[in-house]
């Protein structure tokens, strides 16, 4: 039985001190070789201050100051329109909850911290929101969809633990990763979050998923969240426990392991740059057998 009585709380903090090291740690993460390339992409002044031969750690430490210290108005203007936009939140996680079939404990509380990062990772209970498109402008995100996606990912790590153990299997990372965007992707785009959320097109959740494809046995090639969407409907409409329909899911990519990790490995060597290679991208859009 569903408990949707209890729902948990959501925090904002604001910390600049975490954002150092965050900064850092994604500078030289062993997981996400690629995000190092795009942060130096993204803030070309501090590529600079790094290729002046200063050490690594002072010179993100004088960026994030600077940056902070310049921005500092626009910064406490976007802190303070999330707040006031996470006021939406119980529904939306009552939504989750009923989406996943999921019943929180009580006193659970999630911590959200601001980052100038051009995306938005997670720790524990605790992710980190961009809010480098409201800053520069460019780019106005959706933080109670950010809270969301990431809350998703928490529970499905939970529900991961759980089948792991009783199956006696381990995903390796890679497809873990790809396993949890696209199924946040897919649960989006259908009822009840998808309205929640005031979805209107399709989500297309992280640009790794977007061209990972994904054949059944005796259905055409659909992309992992088409795939993942159509089992999940396929679930409700039988009366099949969420939890169920993940075990599935589950050890059916647990086969495709090795086939993730060379999707990774293609991904991490070109990131977004792999959209304009013909030649690669079409390694990496071939499907997957289940």
């Amino acid at each position: 039985m569903i408990n949707m009585d209890i729902l948990p709380k959501i925090l904002i903090e604001a910390d600049k001190n975490q954002e150092i090291s965050l900064f850092s740690n994604f500078l030289n993460h062993p997981e996400f070789p690629g995000h190092r390339k795009m942060i130096l992409q993204v803030f070309p002044n501090l590529k600079k201050i790094i290729e002046s031969g200063e050490n690594e750690k002072k010179a993100v430490t004088k960026f994030v100051d600077q940056f902070y210290s310049k921005h500092n108005i626009d910064i406490s203007s976007a802190i303070k329109e999330s707040t006031e936009e996470m006021k939406e939140s119980p529904k939306v996680l009552r939504a989750l909850g009923e989406a996943m079939e999921y019943s929180w404990p009580e006193n659970v509380t999630y911590i959200a911290i601001p980052t100038i990062l051009p995306f938005s990772p997670f720790n524990g209970n605790t992710f980190y929101f961009s809010i480098l498109g409201r800053i520069t402008k460019k780019e106005k995100k959706n933080v109670l969809m950010v809270a969301i996606h990431e809350i998703s990912h928490f529970i499905f790590f939970e529900m991961l633990k759980e089948i792991e153990n009783t199956e006696q299997i381990s995903l390796n990372f890679n497809t873990r990763h790809y396993l949890k965007e696209s199924l946040t992707a897919a649960i989006f785009n259908e009822e009840p979050l998808r309205s929640s959320l005031k979805i209107k097109d399709d989500y297309l959740g992280n640009p790794e998923i977007r061209d990972i494809h994904i054949k059944g046995q005796e259905s055409p090639v659909k992309s992992i969240v088409e795939y993942i969407r159509e089992k999940y409907t396929e679930s409700k409409n039988n009366d099949i426990k969420f939890t169920d329909f993940l075990k599935d899911i589950i050890l059916s990519f647990n086969r495709l392991s090795e086939k993730f990790s060379k999707k990774r490995q293609i991904w991490n060597q070109c990131g977004k740059e792999l959209f304009k290679n013909e030649i690669t991208l079409a390694d990496y859009k071939q499907p997957m057998e289940v």
